[in-house]
């Protein structure tokens, strides 16, 4: 028996250890494909839609985004927070576009403002290549954290300064927004109102603040003093806990349509220019 129990707390610490020496996985092929291919591949999408004239290209973008955070496992988080962009970024965009841009056919005026059917179908496409933009980079977040980026771009020679520099940055905004609700729950309890009008809000501002950025400021100190103590200005590589998989031939060819895309849209729209 007690051989039998060393021998399966053998295979347990093997293949704990074997967990660290395979590459990460999110258990989907779509987020699993290379960080730096998926970015590549999105900024082409979204750089279509500016060449191609017309509402169709962008809105075909805006659902391809929809389809390929299905595809990924990301649906219910992205699409919730890509129409609330739509409706508060989207729709400012195109009633500021269509109210003040000139055109020949008036639709009706209200007071001073005049909008034109010419305004409506250029703060339409203006609105809907702009959500493309945002689509592309709030898909890359969902699909790709930040950790597997910055690992993907050491991989391919950037400094682990410059890479950590950028990660903590990212992760300074959700720590911020983090130590903003704990401190609202804190003053609440003291008696501090924070919600009702925006008098009432704005005196519960810095009580709120005044904190939130103080604890970020101890973070911060406490992240310096973890990298130091991990030798982290030392000169020898680093270690790493994780790995990342290599580009896959398939995905050099998505890559490719990909670009093969762009190239032909800003060539068809430079000859339409002709």
């Amino acid at each position: 028996m007690q051989q039998d129990a060393t021998k399966e707390r053998a295979e347990i610490d093997r293949e704990f250890v074997e967990a660290f020496r395979r590459p990460v996985s999110q258990g989907n092929w779509v987020r699993d494909i290379n960080p730096l291919i998926a970015f590549l591949v999105l900024g082409c999408l979204a750089i279509i839609p500016i060449w191609i004239e017309g509402l169709i290209a962008p809105l075909a973008m805006c659902a391809a985004f929809v389809a390929i955070s299905l595809l990924a496992g990301v649906g219910r988080p992205f699409i919730p927070g890509y129409l609330k962009l739509f409706l508060a970024v989207g729709l400012i965009l195109f009633v500021l576009r269509a109210a003040f841009e000139p055109g020949d056919l008036v639709l009706f005026e209200f007071g001073p403002l005049s909008p034109t059917w010419e305004g409506v179908q250029s703060g339409a496409r203006f609105a809907l290549v702009v959500m493309v933009l945002c689509g592309a980079l709030t898909l890359y977040a969902a699909l790709i954290p930040a950790k597997y980026l910055m690992l993907a771009l050491e991989q391919q020679g950037l400094t682990p300064r410059a890479t950590y520099v950028l990660l903590a940055s990212f992760q300074a905004i959700t720590d911020l927004g983090k130590n903003v609700r704990v401190v609202m729950d804190a003053q609440k309890s003291r008696g501090i109102e924070t919600e009702g009008s925006i008098l009432t809000r704005s005196k519960a501002f810095f009580p709120i603040i005044a904190p939130a950025f103080l604890a970020a400021m101890n973070q911060t100190e406490e992240r310096a003093v973890a990298l130091d103590a991990r030798a982290f200005s030392s000169k020898t590589p680093h270690t790493r806990l994780i790995s990342l998989r290599g580009p896959r031939p398939w995905e050099f060819g998505l890559l490719l349509v990909a670009v093969a895309g762009t190239v032909v849209s800003i060539m068809g729209a430079y000859l339409s220019w002709l």
